[in-house]
């Protein structure tokens, strides 16, 4: 089961309509399958505005609907008859002749069922079947326990059903009791199915769709047998726990929210080839997705991302397929993103930034990165706008970069750039402590602040020197994104406010400025509400 997640119901309308409208195109005379209820509704909107704008032609397609009242008059306004020429066939320039409903006036139920049997077989079968999911799983009228072999038939509505369309008619009394409906064999006949849910009331059982197995309970399960199943939903119904996962270039952490509270948190070693990364990923979603319900999964990398295929310099990804193979695995859908957007997301969301909506994520680490938050949503730019660390600061005689530039940032305030500018200083000054603090010709940042703790004037220049460099970036930042908060995360900020008070006086505004409290954490867990 392929399943497209919509931000919201405009967007989902919009998503199953371009299905049904690529269908006609390829076959204008497609046999189509044709669900009732609100949720379809808006679907059809947007086919009767292709048609008026041109783009579809309806002249040679047929429609066999789902069901029927029984009985019921077609000119009753609760009539499924009634409710398709409203919604649909008064718009657009189907024939007559072309559009089959089950009778809900007949007086031999039975034999109306075998001949709209007989009429779907006599055209060709159905090219393509719409359906809606009732809160209870039922598809169509197949009610619980309908069984997988049945075709069209008369069918008793079960009372959850009755007081469920009951908002549609006067009163509980007047809901008809019985409906004509297709089997669940005649929808499995379907050449293809795109099935619609929206709505926190469909949530549970959209869960038990895509985590359970096949269940007569829920006869929604069912459509598992099918080969090419499409599940079009929204975040309303499709919002149970969520998986977050960031990988780096050691380690793959992961996190998993539900109702916003982490249920779990792991990390585990990152594989050495693109096929083990995939196996070891796919086994640990598979075994999340039965014992916690997960329906959603989303990952954090680094690299070049392009329409979820991922490049990365220091992972054994090569324009590989991440978002696509993992979504097909795992049955789930999935999200792939940049390492750093994630936890720039991860703080706006869970962090201490979380009270704004603009903020800017530096990490300090082997470069500079970032990601950039405008309205609580990661800012994305083709021309690598939250490339951060490539901000050139020193136009003349600056340090030469691998990216082609002099005077990046990254070249001044990286803990890499920190430590060879320290390394360097101590060199030139063997008398010093930091020359002292240096093993076997190797320092850490840990050694340059205990040097300065020490009162060595050389660490001292050091450190004035990066965070002079630090704060024209940040200053930059400030000036172009005019965010609320810059975050700084990255080994260097677990100095706290031997490193915030004197980069504070430098900054040339009110913006805040904090160091994340979610550090390693934050890329998995804003991977998970991506």
């Amino acid at each position: 089961m392929r399943i497209i997640l919509c931000d919201n119901y405009e967007e989902l309308s919009k998503k199953a309509a371009k299905i049904v409208a690529s269908q006609i195109t390829l076959k204008p005379d497609s046999v189509l399958g044709l669900a009732t209820g609100s949720t379809p509704v808006g679907m059809y909107n947007e086919l009767a505005k292709m048609y008026r704008q041109g783009e579809l032609d309806f002249s040679e397609v047929k429609t066999f609907n789902l069901d029927e009242y029984y009985p019921i008059k077609k000119k009753n306004k609760q009539s499924y008859d009634y409710f398709m020429r409203e919604n649909l066939f008064s718009k657009i320039n189907i024939k007559n002749e072309n559009i089959h409903i089950p009778n809900g006036e007949t007086e031999n139920p039975q034999k109306e069922c075998e001949d709209y049997e007989k009429q779907i077989k006599a055209n060709g079968g159905v090219d393509l079947q719409i359906l809606g999911i009732g809160r209870n799983g039922h598809i169509g009228f197949n009610e619980p326990d309908a069984s997988l072999n049945s075709f069209t038939h008369l069918t008793n509505l079960t009372e959850n059903t009755i007081k469920a369309n009951s908002r549609f008619f006067d009163s509980f009394d007047d809901v008809p009791k019985q409906a004509l409906t297709m089997g669940i064999s005649t929808i499995l006949n379907a050449k293809k199915i795109i099935l619609l849910a929206s709505g926190a009331s469909k949530r549970k059982v959209v869960s038990e769709l895509i985590n359970g197995g096949i269940n007569t309970n829920i006869p929604a399960t069912m459509l598992k047998t099918h080969p090419d199943v499409v599940l079009v939903c929204d975040r309303e119904s499709y919002s149970g726990a969520k998986l977050g996962i960031d990988i780096g270039g050691t380690n793959i952490k992961m996190a998993v929210i539900d109702q916003n509270d982490i249920v779990y948190k792991s990390n585990f070693k990152t594989e050495d080839t693109e096929e083990k990364i995939m196996q070891s990923l796919t086994e640990k979603i598979l075994s999340l997705k039965s014992s916690l319900d997960i329906t959603t999964v989303g990952i954090g990398t680094p690299g070049i991302i392009k329409e979820g295929r991922v490049t990365a310099t220091n992972l054994p990804f090569s324009d590989t397929p991440l978002e696509s193979e993992i979504a097909e695995k795992t049955g789930l859908c999935v999200t792939v993103d940049n390492d750093a957007n994630c936890a720039a997301l991860g703080e706006v969301i869970f962090g201490s930034t979380k009270d704004c909506d603009n903020i800017v994520l530096v990490t300090l680490g082997t470069g500079v990165g970032g990601g950039i938050i405008m309205n609580r949503q990661i800012l994305h730019s083709k021309n690598n706008m939250g490339e951060i660390g490539h901000f050139v600061i020193q136009a003349e005689n600056g340090r030469p970069c691998p990216c082609g530039q002099t005077g990046c940032w990254e070249q001044y305030c990286s803990m890499t750039a920190f430590i060879k500018d320290a390394k360097d200083a101590a060199m030139k000054n063997p008398d010093s402590i930091l020359y002292k603090m240096m093993k076997n010709d190797t320092l850490t940042g840990e050694d340059i602040f205990k040097s300065m703790d020490k009162g060595c004037p050389v660490a001292k220049k050091v450190f004035d020197d990066y965070i002079r460099y630090l704060a024209m970036g940040i200053n930059s930042l400030v000036n172009i994104f005019g965010p609320d908060a810059i975050v700084l995360a990255g080994g260097v900020t677990r100095q706290g406010d031997k490193l915030l008070n004197p980069l504070k006086k430098l900054i040339k505004s009110d913006v805040r400025l904090e160091i994340s409290t979610l550090q390693n954490d934050a890329g998995s867990l804003g991977a998970a509400m991506l």
